[in-house]
């Protein structure tokens, strides 16, 4: 008997399976590329909160930096534990931080300007004389505790420090909203 010869090439069937294999391999793919992409912009969008709370604790170390020195202060009513320069005071949706600092002036000698730190509805606000700048969108608390005599002193706390140190770094501390707490310890 005589054997036909086979001619080359797919059946149907063997073909109908490879489109298939490379059709489930394809949506595989599509599904870890629509992955890798919504990955990608919440990454953008996260780094693009730390870098906004990077520029808002930076300048708040700066302004504390360049606060006018105790000689130059008029007495205010301050806490004992602050410089002169540095105000707490509480508010409805966390504390508010008050600085005299000195601003250099291009023509002459530098000049004095007072920053408010305070927490509204839409986020931590930096005040001066020129305006208002929204730093934080989205922050939802604003706390600042003082560093002394060897341990932590809520600001609006009763007990003080006794006998009568001053404070040698603020914590700042700041909520996202969302369970994230971010803080910064700025020595005084």
């Amino acid at each position: 008997m005589r054997m036909r010869a086979r001619a080359g090439g797919f059946t149907l069937i063997e073909m109908l399976v490879a489109i298939g294999v490379m059709a489930a391999m394809a949506v595989v793919c599509w599904r870890a590329l629509s992955f890798v992409a919504d990955r990608r912009s919440a990454i953008e969008q996260d780094s693009l909160e730390i870098a906004q709370l990077l520029r808002a604790f930076s300048q708040l170390e700066s302004d504390v930096e360049e606060r006018l020195p105790d000689i130059a202060m008029p007495a205010r009513a301050t806490a004992a534990e602050l410089p002169l320069s540095i105000t707490l005071g509480g508010g409805p949706r966390g504390n508010q931080l008050e600085i005299l600092r000195t601003v250099a002036e291009p023509s002459g000698p530098s000049r004095a300007v007072h920053v408010v730190y305070r927490l509204t509805p839409q986020g931590l606000v930096r005040t001066t004389g020129s305006g208002d700048v929204l730093l934080l969108p989205k922050a939802a608390g604003f706390t600042v505790r003082l560093y002394a005599g060897g341990f932590w002193v809520e600001e609006n706390a009763d007990r003080r420090v006794r006998p009568l140190v001053r404070a040698t770094a603020l914590e700042l501390g700041i909520d996202d909203g969302s369970g994230g707490r971010f803080v910064k310890v700025v020595a005084l």
